[in-house]
């Protein structure tokens, strides 16, 4: 094995330049290890989030957890994929954003997205080996345990890469909260999230999908993946409420996904959702989102609320297979762009396209 050192775009700190590094690439990897060559990355909007300073964060540290790429080397004993799939050098691959033991309270619990000792890519100090644990950078070196999946010829990079977070995290909150065929889904934010979270409740059972943002451009989106109905949350602020109960016969929807990052769509959310329904939260993770809410809501109605951080790794498995499944009927490509050149200010770029509602998942190609 020849393997020569790689580039990649490092975060030192919030408000603190970008900086192209470049590490050595060890020939020295585990028997269950393995390193993928990068062949695309998309930036989320939680990347965006750690580059703005709204959570506290390890530095350095190579950002990016969407990404894909293709085996250029493998541990002796790294045989197959999550799927049973035999793997190779060469092989078209992606994988869960974290690593769990396998072992503790939550990873039984089948959270191992939220194991006591989890590892997640792009989310760990650089100056560490392997060094190569983000995708923003031309190599990411793969640890034991990580659960990797061989992607289908049939699907680009860009219907790949965004899977391993936007796309699984809504498979993630549907499946946990138990989600089945109804009449009447909301979708709170177009962004990303939205686009797939109308995409997959559509395809998973949902007969009418109601998209809501302030962005006319992406509401014409969302018709494209699978939205029925759409409303401007800014042009008819005062009306979505009576907007939504003349759609239902005035019962309520189903079930409410809020993708937004917006605390203050809460309780909107709340009172639009029918006696028995479920409200999944999704985007208003970070730390002093606070919302308040009207408690009698959740109580008289008897709601159903679920949040839901990351995924499990069979997730990421259900993502991909309805991706592939649905890909001529939903333009997931359309998701991704534009691409920004490998360096610092490119990067840097990206993100603030991303910030500025731009782009929805603005790309990089470190090789």
């Amino acid at each position: 094995m020849n393997l020569q050192n790689g580039d990649a775009v490092v975060f030192n700190g919030p408000k603190l330049p970008l900086e192209k590094k470049r590490f050595p690439l060890y020939e020295d990897i585990g028997d269950y290890d393995a390193i993928v060559e990068t062949t695309l990355a998309t930036v989320c909007g939680s990347d965006v989030h750690t580059w703005l300073g709204h959570r506290p964060f390890p530095t350095p540290c190579i950002l990016g957890h969407e990404m894909v790429g293709k085996i250029i080397a493998i541990g002796n004993n790294l045989k197959t994929d999550f799927n049973g799939e035999k793997l190779g050098m060469g092989d078209k691959v992606v994988w869960s954003m974290t690593v769990g033991c396998g072992e503790c309270f939550f990873c039984k619990k089948e959270l191992p997205q939220k194991c006591t000792k989890m590892f997640k890519y792009g989310h760990v100090k650089s100056d560490e080996k392997p060094h190569f644990t983000g995708g923003f950078a031309k190599y990411v070196h793969l640890k034991k345990g990580s659960y990797i999946f061989k992607v289908s010829s049939e699907l680009s990079d860009e219907e790949v890469a965004p899977l391993m977070c936007a796309g699984s995290t809504i498979i993630s909150g549907l499946d946990y909260a138990e989600f089945q065929e109804c009449d009447y889904v909301v979708i709170q934010g177009c962004g990303a999230l939205g686009m797939y979270a109308c995409a997959f409740s559509k395809q998973l059972g949902a007969k009418k999908v109601i998209a809501i943002d302030i962005m006319n451009e992406r509401l014409k989106m969302a018709k494209q993946f699978g939205a029925d109905v759409t409303i401007n949350a800014k042009e008819s602020k005062e009306k979505v409420l009576d907007e939504i109960m003349t759609i239902t016969n005035n019962r309520g929807v189903d079930v409410v996904i809020e993708v937004t990052g917006e605390p203050s769509v809460i309780n909107q959310g709340l009172k639009m959702i029918r006696v028995g329904g479920t409200y999944i939260l999704l985007g208003a993770i970070y730390p002093n989102n606070h919302a308040t809410i009207d408690s009698s809501d959740i109580i008289t109605k008897c709601l159903k609320i679920v949040g839901m951080h990351n995924y499990n790794p069979k997730h990421l498995k259900t993502a991909i297979e309805l991706v592939l499944k649905t890909k001529e009927k939903y333009p997931y490509k359309k998701l991704v762009g534009p691409n920004f050149e490998f360096s610092a200010r490119g990067l840097e770029d990206a993100f603030k396209s991303l910030d500025s509602k731009q782009s929805l998942r603005p790309a990089i190609n470190p090789n």
